[in-house]
């Protein structure tokens, strides 16, 4: 029989993804097969599977720390928000439609047709499911719409532990609180309670720990630090990444308009030395960087128009009179060419848009989303080529526009494309670039994961400042990966009670 452990939170942001991740590890270093789970998610940051599923990174960071690999049954339902009450819904990795949270919540016998689909092919193929819910599971007008906190770990027939963020204060609060307000069988389903994010000695709070298990009748499994050293992507957060300086060699700004997507795209840059990576969400924040990238973007229109009304489009384009380096990624690439039209109004914004005019491409969206894994090699028309760096790239595609380039223009790479019906490989050109070579665009997500190309790009950034690079980390962005993963258990290991927490997992006890 499968086992399985959840956890929840008292609040969003609270830790869950990142705790979910180390048990992944933890279990997977003790010999289980693991999987993680989360039946309903909410994020604008997305994976493709193998089989062109698309999935929330969150479950993706959890599979390569349970050291399997991700698929559609780990993250079934996925929404992308477009606005405050309507979110783009993704079932079982493929496009379902736009809805908003009333038809949403309406539609919950056949979610939950999905979500028990998925746990049941979960249990048959691993020895313990390891879940993550989603904001707290005491939001008492919401027990009837419930699909991912205590409504999964009843199908999944799991144990919950809760996990209280002591860095934003009021932990007690927020723990009985929680407790109080969930049903008796709800809250005899919570078999243990984590603190997270202790800034300082965890030994300091042991009085804390004691009153909450008075006051509680929970074990506290453990107190864990706030994790300064952990480099994992993020599900949402970005707060501790907007507008940073560290007076770095090297300046690299991510344009991060309201409905940005895929920020992870550039976590490979913070382990680069003489590199600082910043966000920016104003004109007067982005300043003289050397490298200016504008991501993905869930409505490529509406952010666009967020970059007019701001006079960020005002700097990208002085930039780029100056013949600085600009980069565009997905909705980034659509936003540098001329026009950018949506002729079925799917993104219920505009009908079209001129766009930055930097690049000659016109771009028509439309309602059907590419989703690929992609094999990727450069057509040698960027101004920093190497032999052995633009070979066999890899990445994804996730986008809904089909763009066109003028007959004069580049294209950047050569993808190779697994096509699902046919068992075949399409090649096809991708991305475009302007004569100068400093502007530059591709579909590709996650292409700077790739070490040779990402080291080879920052060399040329380091070249025309006429600076020598500094000494290079020869560890791979796979290797860093896995260093975090492992420290990410050992935390794990040090600060919570082990024999506790097997215990809560294979014979459902608490004490």
């Amino acid at each position: 029989m499968t086992a399985a452990i959840m956890f929840q939170g008292t609040a969003s942001d609270a830790g869950k993804s990142i705790i979910t991740a180390a048990a992944c590890r933890v279990l997977a270093q003790d010999g289980y097969l693991v999987a993680p789970f989360k039946s309903q998610n909410m994020s604008l940051n997305s994976w493709i599977t193998k089989d062109g599923k698309e999935i929330a990174v969150a479950q993706t960071v959890q599979a390569e720390a349970a050291q399997v690999e991700p698929i559609v049954e780990m993250s079934p339902i996925l929404l992308k928000p477009n606005a405050d009450n309507n979110s783009q819904v993704i079932l079982k990795g493929k496009l379902y439609k736009n809805m908003n949270a009333a038809d949403y919540f309406a539609s919950k016998d056949k979610l939950l047709e999905i979500i028990e689909a998925a746990l049941a092919v979960l249990k048959n193929n691993y020895e313990v499911l390891v879940l993550e819910g989603g904001g707290n599971p005491a939001e008492v007008n919401l027990r009837d719409k419930d699909l991912v906190n205590m409504k999964a770990a009843e199908l999944a027939d799991s144990p919950v532990i809760l996990i209280a963020d002591i860095d934003k204060g009021g932990v007690f609060a927020s723990i009985i609180g929680t407790l109080d307000l969930l049903t008796e069988e709800e809250r005899e389903r919570v078999k243990g309670i984590i603190v997270n994010k202790f800034r300082g000695d965890p030994e300091k709070f042991l009085q804390g720990v004691k009153l909450i298990e008075e006051l509680t009748s929970k074990k506290v499994l453990g107190v864990l630090p706030y994790l300064e050293e952990l480099d994992l992507p993020a599900e949402d957060s970005l707060e501790n990444n907007i507008f940073n300086n560290t007076n770095d060699q090297l300046d690299i700004v991510v344009i991060a308009y309201p409905q940005m997507s895929n920020f992870t795209d550039f976590d490979y840059f913070k382990a680069e030395k003489g590199v600082q990576l910043r966000y920016v969400r104003r004109a007067d924040e982005i300043a003289n960087p050397d490298l200016l990238i504008l991501p993905g973007s869930k409505t490529t229109i509406k952010d666009l128009k967020y970059l007019y009304s701001s006079k960020m489009a005002e700097q990208i384009k002085e930039l780029a009179r100056k013949d600085k380096d600009i980069i565009g990624i997905c909705g980034g690439y659509q936003m540098l060419g001329k026009e950018i039209r949506d002729p079925e109004n799917f993104e219920i914004s505009s009908r079209s848009i001129n766009a930055l005019n930097l690049l000659n491409i016109k771009t028509v969206l439309a309602a059907e989303k590419v989703t690929n894994q992609v094999t990727a090699n450069s057509i040698n028309n960027l101004p920093f080529e190497a032999d052995a760096a633009y070979k066999n790239l890899s990445g994804f595609e996730i986008h809904q526009g089909r763009t066109i380039r003028d007959s004069n223009v580049k294209p950047v790479f050569r993808l190779q494309r697994k096509l699902e019906t046919f068992d075949s490989v399409k090649s096809q050109p991708d991305g475009a670039i302007n004569d100068k070579g400093n502007i530059w665009g591709t579909y590709i997500h996650d292409i700077f994961k790739n070490d040779e190309f990402r080291k080879a790009l920052i060399s040329h950034l380091f070249a025309k400042k006429g600076l020598t690079p500094p000494e290079a980390n020869n560890k791979t962005a796979l290797e860093i990966r896995e260093e975090n993963y492992n420290y990410l258990a050992d935390m794990f290991r040090k600060y919570i009670d082990m024999e506790s927490f097997y215990k809560i997992i294979f014979e459902n006890k608490s004490w």
